[in-house]
């Protein structure tokens, strides 16, 4: 049974055989684990240890009592939660034990079953006592059907995976026509409805169970091909607690969302340290990118600064120029991403289900990509409080 955080542990005794069967106990768990043979005289199992482990997993043998008597009185501030494996029915060991400040004192030869759980007790008290580790979130959306949003929310992930070596989850949170899979060659096996399923219940192992995985090392999630689901489907407090879950156990999180307003979407937007508006050079796309930013600012809340204007497929002989695209959204051309038009490029990524850094690494296309991706680390813009975007978002659908 593996523990949902890969914990250091380090294993100490005076008696070699001791440690070469705590190897044999400890042989199939997901630890960092280090073995150290107490052979310097020194009582303490910490002394001249560089870096002090998450556990400290302690044998002591029949004089137990002398070995732990000289540890006992020693300050704990600074020492890892410690497992005493001591002698049987040794009642005055199992004192000093406790007195020492050790969390469990287990008989020798320790049961397997029996030091898992002492260790899973300690892996939730290390788990509730350390701060939410929060990934940063990207939504991207088009601002009208066909801009590329999904292209990019793809290949966005695949190079924070694969170039900055981030750990990185996509999700793609199109219910009806999920399509992320195919842009990386995957069949995902467990989709968002099965992960709804058990969300409180869902830590990290259980969570990475439910994503489909690509070579690269990121994480997919979505609804399944032969799914149909609608957005009442979607319980929305497992789904928020889904996507909370999500944040707290990947360094940077890629959320692919159709172009509607709806609960889903402002779980999301919620969430969101930034939004990219992907949008391309035609007016229909103007205007339809100027409305979208105005609801997502004025309507659900937004700081306008966490928005980002991605023009997709951009080409400087375009009717709709640069300058068009910067009056109507009140923006500076800094303001804007530029990912230029290289349809037979893209086309074969797509199609081959390969991502722009794999197939064409030295692509303008690629390249773009890569700095709006250094562009989307150097931090996140403020957010506004959940509570007031979710009243903003009643206050609209029911208006």
């Amino acid at each position: 049974m593996k523990l949902a955080l890969k914990l250091t542990i380090l294993v100490a005794s005076r008696d070699k055989a001791a440690l070469e069967q705590l190897k044999t106990v400890l042989g199939d768990v997901a630890f960092d684990v280090t073995y150290k043979h107490m052979s310097n005289g020194h009582a303490d199992p910490l002394h001249g240890v560089m870096e002090i482990p998450d556990i400290l997993v302690l044998q002591v043998g029949a004089n137990g009592e002398a070995e732990l008597s000289e540890i006992v009185g020693q300050t704990t501030a600074g020492r890892p939660p410690t497992i005493i494996i001591g002698p049987v029915g040794k009642t005055a060991c199992m004192r000093l034990a406790m007195q020492s400040g050790a969390r469990d004192y287990l008989e020798d030869p320790v049961s397997p079953a029996d030091l898992m759980a002492s260790l899973q007790r300690i892996d939730r008290e290390i788990s509730d006592a350390r701060p939410a580790r929060n990934g940063s979130m990207v939504a991207v959306v088009s601002a009208k059907g066909g801009s590329g949003a999904s292209f990019i929310a793809v290949n966005l992930a695949h190079i924070m995976t694969a170039h900055s070596k981030a750990r990185v989850a996509l999700l793609d949170m199109d219910l009806q026509f999920s399509s992320l899979s195919q842009y990386l060659d995957l069949e995902p096996e467990h989709g968002l409805l099965q992960a709804l399923d058990m969300a409180e219940q869902l830590d990290s192992v259980a969570l990475d169970a439910y994503m489909a995985k690509h070579s690269s090392g990121l994480s997919m999630i979505g609804v399944l091909q032969d799914e149909m689901v609608l957005t009442r489907d979607i319980p929305m407090e497992r789904f928020a607690h889904l996507l909370d879950t999500v944040r707290q156990n990947y360094d940077r999180v890629v959320v692919d969302l159709p172009r509607q307003i709806d609960d889903v979407a402002a779980a999301v937007y919620d969430r969101a340290d930034r939004v990219l508006v992907v949008m391309q050079q035609e007016i229909a796309n103007l205007r339809d990118a100027v409305r979208l930013r105005n609801i997502l600012v004025r309507q659900l809340g937004l700081v306008q600064d966490k928005i980002e204007i991605v023009v997709n497929r951009y080409d400087k002989n375009f009717q709709v120029e640069l300058p068009d695209i910067r009056r109507a959204l009140n923006c500076e051309d800094r303001d804007l991403m530029l990912v230029p038009n290289q349809y037979r490029d893209v086309s074969e990524s797509i199609n081959v289900g390969v991502p722009m850094m794999d197939q064409h690494r030295s692509s303008a296309v690629t390249k773009a990509l890569m700095q709006i991706e250094a562009r989307l680390g150097g931090g996140s813009a403020s957010t506004a409080p959940r509570s007031a975007i979710s009243r903003a978002l009643a206050n609209l659908i029911g208006a």
